[in-house]
């Protein structure tokens, strides 16, 4: 008797008793579910070691750590600056006072003008705080507001048909609650102006709402497409399959897992994003595949009168189904060096759910089935026509060795296609509220791209004539880049009190000549904002460090990208005693996925590695273990080719998808090999061991694909861009993995059919 049989002899032996203890973990993982939580921060996705992450904590411990938010205001065509749109529009702005946590209200109605007035400087709003506005006063805005470079593209439309109202908040330490509070409170205000207001439009977007979003697009996943994934493959298993006790047996291991899942996150205190909440479904997949295995050989031992077709089963996949778990579960486990946080999360998770999949397997499945009695069903696809198959892909043999590789070459192509575009309001598609109110906004008013710069005066005082220069050298420098809307700094106002003080000369806009004199024209223009609109967000509170901060309108991370490098260079050129790093939560999502990329390289090198060695022990063979490799690195190879041909550029998500998707992919392999093995073992001829192994697991090998196929496409079907990418991407990699496994593979065993 092999061990295999001798093992699962003594689980099913025990096999009750392993169900109660099964069951009692069951209960205390399921203990843990209602400990879930879901994040809301966009930062969730950079990790504490993350350069651009540490750039923007500096920028929130230098300056004042406010969230943005942003409203436009469209209102009746032809009607912009007409007085009554301007008495709304001034109305709005002081009621967006009233929203809680807020710091600061930036609008062109209160937007600050300085002039010269005898030996005074003025600073004033560019319209009356209060009182009636005549033509006089909205013929005057209209001229001052469009020749701002402070408000044009940013609060004042190019086209003069829009405005924002920009809303600064700081949430309190129960940052949840205040978020809530503050988004439930503009939401109510939006809805009351489009009341008060017909005729005008108006969208909002910001931080703290993307954050919303991926929460909304976390739940939306977990909440629709994990059960319509369970009832997607429950369907497959029961017209493929057509055995009852089968499949209510592979539905009870299918959820024990998602529930296993869902419950070590919450025991680990994994915060849920967007990237992590669809982890349970890849572990119903995948356990649902390993189902697929054990239930073909039960009904094949059926067919075959077996005594105990139960055990058969189970001593004939216990090998291949333990090392296609494992290797999974390392190809999961290896996203750990992934530079992602929620990608680390989703791995280790999805690890650990397999793990808890493959006990219920070998405990639940055969409890099952055993109930069954001899009610197994048969299966659709015929050992007869995978025979034919077989017959078929031996006579082509040496077709396959040459194509495959033939389609690595065009596929090296399409990879080189390929280009890395992540950004936080495309992470989301159209169905989502704030990816079309972005679009609008970026379409209609200004960009929603920005980088921000600090810079330290190696002086000590921002006020340093020279310092000043090279950051005002710098801002003309990127304001004239392409997709810069506007740059703005404390230059500007520095430039404008000066010249206010030299009689409004257009020679005078300039920095004034001593570190007094800008200071003090500084302090004359802070005593005179109104409450609350201080420069605690352009300069430190000890005066020694100042920031410049550009808005973009970009359609492609890569532009935001280059502009940062090219910033970044210029800088270290031209003014290297002030050189600094790029900072802000777009350029931090425009280099994560390249940096991942990069750190996913190693995590690859890591799988080939164990699984190349799990290969060899478990087939006992270098030679097979090596030609095990082939098939399992051409889908990805394979899948990214074609993407490159066809989408082009990747995202955060697809970087992992290589080293994620090749423990998955490994599976059919080690079934196959295996059997073949086995059979070449006890002495059949390689044509032969071929045949019987088509007849064995080739049906497993094609079904189990169409389930991973439908498991996968269904989380393409995500809101959530990563998700989509990682489900297409894996529905191309497993694809290709069917033809590689029942094309390729015989090939390779063909040509080394005499390798020991």
């Amino acid at each position: 008797m092999s061990t295999s049989h001798r093992i699962a002899g003594l689980i099913l032996r025990h096999n009750r008793a392993l169900a109660v203890a099964l069951a009692v973990v069951m209960a205390v993982l399921i203990a843990g579910i209602p400990m879930l939580r879901f994040s809301a921060d966009n930062r969730a996705f950079f990790g504490k070691d993350n350069a651009e992450f540490q750039d923007l904590q500096a920028l929130d411990a230098t300056y004042s750590g406010a969230s943005g938010l942003l409203v436009m205001v469209i209102p009746p065509e032809g009607a912009a600056f007409a007085p009554d749109t301007l008495t709304a529009l001034r109305a709005m702005t002081e009621e967006a006072w009233l929203i809680p946590n807020v710091l600061r209200v930036d609008s062109a109605v209160n937007h600050s003008h300085t002039r010269a007035s005898a030996d005074e400087i003025i600073v004033e709003p560019l319209l009356p705080e209060d009182g009636a506005i005549t033509q006089t006063d909205a013929a005057r805005f209209r001229e001052q507001a469009m020749a701002s470079d402070a408000l044009r593209d940013r609060l004042v439309a190019g086209d003069g048909r829009a405005f924002g109202i920009g809303v600064q908040v700081v949430l309190p330490g129960e940052r949840d609650a205040g978020r809530n509070e503050t988004t439930d409170a503009l939401t109510g205000l939006v809805a009351r102006w489009r009341s008060e207001y017909p005729g005008f439009e108006f969208r909002y977007t910001g931080g703290i709402l993307g954050g919303l979003a991926l929460v909304e697009a976390a739940k939306a996943d977990l909440t629709t497409l994990v059960p319509l994934a369970f009832v997607a493959v429950v369907a497959m298993l029961s017209v493929m399959l057509r055995s009852v006790a089968g499949v209510l047996g592979s539905m009870l291991v299918v959820v024990s897992g998602t529930l296993a899942t869902l419950g070590i996150a919450g025991w680990s205190g994994v915060i849920l994003t967007a990237g992590t909440a669809i982890s349970p479904l890849s572990v119903m997949v995948l356990v649902a595949a390993s189902c697929i295995h054990m239930m073909l050989s039960w009904m094949r031992a059926h067919q075959a009168g077996a005594a105990d077709a139960v055990e058969t089963a189970l001593a004939d996949n216990l090998g291949a189904i333990t090392v296609t778990t494992l290797t999974t579960a390392v190809g999961f486990l290896c996203l750990n060096f992934a530079q992602s946080p929620p990608l680390r999360e989703m791995g280790n998770i999805i690890a650990f759910g397999l793990m808890f999949g493959l006990a219920a397997i070998f405990v639940i499945l055969p409890l099952a089935l055993a109930r069954a009695g001899r009610g197994a069903g048969r299966v659709l696809i015929s050992d007869g026509a995978m025979r034919v198959l077989a017959g078929f892909v031996q006579r082509h043999h040496r077709l396959w060795l040459w194509m495959f590789p033939l389609a690595i070459l065009l596929a090296i192509s399409g990879v080189l296609r390929i280009g890395f575009d992540d950004n936080l309001v495309r992470y989301f598609d159209d169905r989502f509220e704030f990816r079309r109110n972005a679009d609008a906004i970026d379409a209609r008013l200004t960009g929603l791209d920005d980088l921000s710069y600090s810079f330290t005066a190696p002086g000590g005082s921002v006020f340093a004539p020279a310092f000043l220069r090279d950051i005002d050298r710098f801002q003309n420098w990127l304001g004239a880049q392409p997709g810069v809307v506007s740059v703005t700094s404390i230059t500007d106002a520095l430039k404008g009190l000066n010249r206010a003080m030299n009689g409004d000369a257009p020679g005078e806009y300039r920095i004034a000549d001593s570190a007094e004199a800008n200071a003090q024209l500084m302090m004359f223009y802070e005593l005179s904002l109104p409450q609350g609109m201080d420069l605690n967000r352009m300069i430190s509170v000890n005066r020694d460090q100042t920031r410049v901060n550009a808005i973009l309108r970009t359609s492609h991370s890569r532009e935001i990208r280059d502009l940062a490098d090219a910033s970044e260079a210029w800088l270290a050129a031209n003014a290297p005693q002030i050189a600094t790093r790029a900072a802000g939560v777009s350029v931090g999502f425009a280099r994560i996925a390249q940096r991942n990329n990069r750190q996913m390289l190693v995590g690859l090198a890591v799988v080939l590695v164990l699984v190349s060695a799990t290969m060899m022990v478990a087939l006992r063979s270098v030679t097979m273990g090596a030609i095990s490799l082939a098939p399992n690195l051409v889908p990805a190879a394979l899948a990214f080719g074609l993407w490159g041909y066809t989408f082009g550029d990747v995202n955060l998500g697809s970087t992992v998808v290589t080293t994620m998707t090749f423990g998955i992919v490994v599976d059919d392999t080690v079934h196959f090999l295996m059997h073949y093995l086995r059979r070449r073992r006890a002495g059949m001829a390689a044509e032969t061991a071929m045949q019987d192994t088509f007849s064995v697991v080739g049906a497993a090998i094609i079904i189990t694909t169409l389930a991973l196929i439908v498991g996968f496409a269904i989380m393409a079907l995500s809101g959530f861009v990563i998700n989509q990418h990682i489900g297409a991407l894996t529905v191309f990699v497993v694809g290709f993995a069917v033809l590689a496994d029942l094309l390729f593979l015989p090939a390779l065993l063909l040509a080394f059919k005499g390798a020991k």
